[in-house]
C-alpha cells in the first residue's frame, strides 16, 4: 500500500470546456518544477492547472511522460488532505491514465490570493517514500511562490495590453483614423481603464458593449475575446457608469451624426440625443429633418433597419409585389387575373386608370392604380390586393416585419466621428 499526500487541497468540480483557452501553460514554469522534484529527491514533477470558470486543463510532466493527459481522479483531491493508494483498485486507472505504477504522491494545492483553486504541484515515485516536515514546509513555500508566478502572468498581460494601447494611440496620432475606436476602447477596458464616450459609442455600434441604466456592459461576444487572450473577468473588473457632459437638449435640426447605416445601395446617417438617448436618421448627405426612431440599441440595429426600411419605403408593398404569385393555370374570364399570397387570393382586372379588384368576398372594388409604373404589371396588380382585402396590411404586418429585419440583417453600420 502507497501513501499520496494532498496538501492543502479542496474538492474542485469541473465544467464542460467552453470556448475560451487558458493562457498560462504549464510549461511556463518548468524550472519550479525542477526544483521542487529536487527538494523531494522524486523521480518526476508535474504541474496541473485547471481554469474553475471554464474548466479547460492543463497538465505537464518534468520530465516528460507522453501519453498522459490527464491525472486520475483518485490523485486529486478528496476534501481530507491524504489519499490511499490501493495497488489492486487503483491499477486499472493508472493504467489507463498510461501512468506507471505509482509507489508515492504528493499533491500540493496551487491557489490564487483570494483563495481559488489554480492547480496542483505534483510529486511522484515508482519507490515508497516519506517526505519530512522540513522539506514539506519548503514544498509547501515553493507552491506559494508557483502560485504567485501563475497570478502575475494576468498581471503582466494587463501591463502589455497598457503597453499596446499606448502604441495604438501613439499611431493614431501620426495617421488619423489608423486605429478602431472600437478597438482602442477594448484595449482600454483590457488595461483597466474606461473607454472614451466615443469609443464606448463606437463599442456598442461594433457589438461590443451595451448600455444598461447609464453602466458601460461589455457583450459576451467582447468577453469572449478578452478572456481567449488571458484576461479574467471579475466583478471587480466592472465598468463603472459612464458619466456624460451635461448639455441642453438638442432641437432635431441639431443633431450630429455618430453612425451611417447603408441599406442596399441607399446610406443614412444615425443621429443620437444624449439625453433622451434617442435615434433619429436622415439620408446621408442631405439637410433633411432628423426623423425619430422608435428603437434603440437595446432592440439592436436589425430592428432600427428594419424601422427605417418602413419609414422611407411601402415596405408592405415591396413585399407583396415581390412574394406574390399570379395563378396562370387558374381558369378565369378574360381580361381578368387571379393572384395568390401565401393563400390569399385576389383577382384583378381593368387598366390603371380603370382598375377593379376582386377579393375573398367576391366584389369587384374600383381602385386608383395610376401610381403604378406603366411598364410594370405587377405594380398594378400589387396595388390591386390593397384593394380588394382591405385588412391586408394588418394580415401580413408580421410577416412583413421579419421580411424586412432580413434585409436590414445585410446592412453595414460604420461609425461617424466628428
Amino acid at each position: 500500500m502507497a501513501v499520496a499526500h494532498l496538501y492543502g487541497l479542496k474538492p474542485v468540480e469541473r465544467e464542460a470546456p467552453r470556448a475560451p483557452r487558458m493562457f498560462v501553460e504549464p510549461a511556463d514554469f518548468a524550472a519550479v518544477a525542477e526544483l521542487a522534484r529536487s527538494i523531494a529527491g522524486c523521480e518526476r514533477a508535474c504541474i496541473r492547472l485547471e481554469d474553475d470558470e471554464t474548466g479547460e486543463m492543463r497538465l505537464a510532466f518534468f520530465p516528460e511522460l507522453p501519453g498522459v493527459t490527464d491525472l486520475p481522479s483518485a490523485l486529486m483531491p478528496n476534501g481530507r488532505g491524504l489519499a490511499v493508494l490501493d495497488g489492486a483498485i487503483l491499477g486499472p486507472e493508472m493504467a489507463a491514465a498510461g501512468l506507471p505504477d505509482l509507489a508515492f504522491w504528493a499533491g500540493f494545492a496551487l491557489k490564487s490570493q483570494g483563495g481559488r483553486v489554480l492547480g496542483v504541484l505534483g510529486l511522484m515515485d515508482s519507490t515508497p517514500r516519506e517526505l519530512n516536515d522540513t522539506t514539506i514546509q519548503q514544498l509547501v513555500q515553493l507552491s506559494g511562490i508557483l502560485s504567485l508566478g501563475i497570478g502575475m502572468a494576468a498581471s503582466v498581460i494587463r501591463v502589455l495590453a497598457r503597453q499596446t494601447l499606448g502604441v495604438i494611440e501613439d499611431v493614431a496620432e501620426v495617421e488619423e483614423g489608423a486605429a478602431s475606436p472600437a478597438l482602442c476602447g477594448l484595449m482600454r477596458y483590457a488595461a483597466g481603464r474606461m473607454p472614451a464616450n466615443a469609443e464606448a459609442m463606437a463599442m456598442r455600434i461594433a457589438g461590443l458593449a451595451e448600455m444598461s441604466d447609464g453602466t458601460l456592459l461589455l457583450t459576451e461576444t467582447a468577453k469572449s475575446i478578452l478572456f481567449t487572450h488571458g484576461f479574467r473577468l471579475t466583478t471587480s473588473d466592472a465598468l463603472e457608469p459612464v458619466v456624460e457632459e451635461a448639455v441642453e437638449e438638442a432641437a432635431p435640426k441639431e443633431f450630429q451624426a455618430m453612425a451611417r447605416l447603408r441599406i442596399g445601395e441607399v446610406h443614412h446617417d444615425i443621429a443620437r440625443d444624449d439625453v433622451t438617448d434617442k435615434f433619429a436618421f436622415r439620408i446621408t448627405g442631405t439637410d433633411a429633418d432628423w426623423v425619430l426612431l422608435d428603437n434603440g440599441l437595446e432592440e439592436g440595429w436589425p430592428e432600427m433597419a428594419a424601422e427605417i426600411i418602413k419609414r422611407t419605403r411601402n415596405a408592405t408593398f415591396d413585399y407583396v409585389r415581390m412574394h406574390m404569385i399570379h395563378r396562370r393555370d387558374a381558369p378565369m374570364v378574360q381580361g381578368e387575373y387571379l393572384y395568390d399570397l401565401y393563400g390569399i387570393e385576389w383577382a384583378v382586372r381593368g387598366t390603371p386608370e380603370a382598375g377593379e379588384a376582386r377579393g375573398e368576398d367576391g366584389v369587384w372594388r374600383s381602385f386608383d392604380g395610376s401610381s403604378a409604373n406603366p411598364e410594370s404589371p405587377r405594380d398594378f396588380s400589387a396595388l390591386a390586393a390593397f384593394a380588394a382585402i382591405p385588412d391586408l396590411e394588418t394580415r401580413i404586418g408580421d410577416d412583413v416585419h421579419e421580411w424586412s429585419k432580413r434585409i436590414a440583417a445585410g446592412s453595414e453600420i460604420t461609425p461617424v466621428f466628428n
